[in-house]
Formats: C-alpha cells, structure tokens, sequence
C-alpha cells in the first residue's frame, strides 16, 4: 500500500504496531468478563468483604449485579485464547470492511441492504 522505503512509513507501521499491541489487553478484558457472565449466569458470586470496619453509614454495600467472582487460571486463559484466535479468523478471512452490504431474505426473496 506505502512505499518501504521510506524511514518515515516504518516509523508510521512501527507506531501503529505498538498501539495495536498494547490497546488489544484493554479490548479482551471487558470482553473476557461479560463471556464469563453469561456462561456462568447460574453461579454463586462470592462479594468481596470490606475489611473490619463497623460503620453501618451505607457506604459498604455492595450491588448483587456487579460483584466479581475469583476467574480459574486455565478459564482465564481459554477465555482469553478464544477471543485472540476469534479476532485473528475475522481478521484473516475479512477482506473488505466495506459497510451496506445487500443479502437475500428467506422469506421475501428481496433484497435488503443491511448496514
């Protein structure tokens, strides 16, 4: 697409490389825990305890929705291969990100442009 051999370009795809590289960790994360959520809706939530303190002020409690439970290490790490090598097919096999693509109903045998 760009000229090799210029030293300004590989600066350009050196500094695209290391965004990408170090943006990726902070899109699977989100990602990792909302799979996590929804694989395992039925199952018990441990909620983190605060410490010692007595206060019955209300600034200790804790919304049932959001508490966290302790992930395996090996779901962690299939979680997070599952996603990385998803990302890798999509982007292998994508050729075109061209957006309003037009496909067949079943029923109607019209075509719709989806956006």
């Amino acid at each position: 697409m760009y000229p090799s051999t210029s030293l300004f370009i590989a600066v350009g795809q050196l500094a695209i490389v290391t965004l990408i590289m170090f943006s990726y960790p902070l899109q699977v994360q989100p990602c990792r825990n909302c799979l996590d959520k929804i694989f395992h809706v039925g199952a018990v939530v441990k909620v983190a305890s605060s410490g010692g303190d007595d206060d019955d002020d209300g600034d200790d409690e804790v919304d049932e929705d959001h508490a966290t439970a302790d992930m395996s290490l090996f779901k962690h790490t299939l979680l997070t291969a599952a996603i990385t090598g998803i990302g890798f097919v999509i982007a292998y096999f994508v050729d075109d990100l061209q957006m309003g693509r037009f496909c067949l109903t079943d029923a109607e045998e019209v075509p719709i442009l989806i956006l």
